[in-house]
């Protein structure tokens, strides 16, 4: 499925990086994955932050190597 929206859920954010959820919440406690944003009672992740994120960690697999 492909996920164009701005601002994604949990279960989104996460079959967006190929994780499940549990590990998104791991990962953002951990300060690996992006925080997400409060708009109300509802939690969202910016794709931008998502992208910035995959970015990151593509520029840290190719330094790497």
């Amino acid at each position: 499925m492909m996920i164009n929206k701005p601002l994604l859920t949990a279960a989104e954010s996460a079959e967006y990086l190929s994780i499940g959820v549990s590990t998104l919440w791991r990962y953002v406690k951990e300060n690996i994955a992006p925080r997400p944003v409060k708009i109300g009672a509802a939690t969202r992740w910016r794709r931008s932050d998502l992208d910035e994120h995959i970015a990151h960690l593509s520029n840290r697999t190719t330094t790497a190597s």
